[in-house]
């Protein structure tokens, strides 16, 4: 049974000068209208479609993949494990191995797999921007075997920084499986624990990704 009252925000706030991906646009929001002027508050908004915490659709790097406006919603709501690898060095790739050991008899199919990095609690870190938590080839291959709906992972990308070949987002996304990035530090009170995941990105018409308000709902 999920008890709603109990969701937990998984999201980052979307503000100036937060955090980005070295290299992609910097957000802006600006007062666009006034209560006191126009009689109204509006504001502008400028960002790139991977701002903040998001969703990958496969469109992100796959030639005719679909775009985050043709992702059913029932696919966006799931069952999710969180899984700890906060004992990985930062900067480190987590591996088939690794994922292994925290994942063996505590996923099902279909399940949604969160990778706690504990980069999270480092948000903001200029440093850890470049030299974060990633995927590695053989681990992305790992949960494309475990037949999972989507990854999810508390920082920038699943993606070592500035890699030639972003080897783990195609090998996710080419089969079908969703990426949700920057998730918030507050994962970390759901380690070892499934919870029931909530992931409602903008609806950004053939989208490569989009900003998503994202929930955790303890389940029993």
């Amino acid at each position: 049974m999920y008890i709603f009252q109990k969701a937990t925000d998984l999201t980052h706030r979307l503000h100036n000068g937060m955090p980005i991906y070295p290299g992609d646009p910097s957000p802006s929001f600006e007062s666009y209208s006034t209560l006191e002027k126009e009689g109204v508050n509006l504001t502008k908004i400028v960002m790139g479609s991977h701002t903040g915490t998001h969703l990958d659709a496969p469109r992100h790097f796959i030639q005719d993949g679909i775009g985050i406006d043709r992702i059913p919603v029932d696919r966006l709501i799931g069952e999710a494990y969180v899984a700890d690898l906060s004992q990985k060095p930062i900067g480190s790739g987590i591996t088939s191995r690794d994922l292994l050991s925290v994942l063996d008899g505590n996923i099902l199919i279909d399940d949604i797999v969160v990778c706690y990095t504990g980069c999270s609690e480092r948000w903001g870190d200029d440093s850890v921007n470049h030299n974060y938590t990633y995927l590695t080839e053989d681990a992305a291959d790992y949960l494309v075997s475990k037949k999972v709906r989507a990854v999810g992972v508390d920082f920038l990308s699943v993606e070592k920084f500035n890699t030639v070949e972003p080897i783990a987002h195609k090998t996710l996304l080419g089969n079908g499986i969703f990426i949700i990035e920057s998730l918030s530090s507050a994962l970390k009170q759901f380690l070892g624990k499934r919870i029931l995941m909530i992931c409602m990105p903008i609806k950004l018409e053939d989208g490569d990704g989009a900003p998503a308000r994202v929930v955790g709902v303890p389940i029993g």
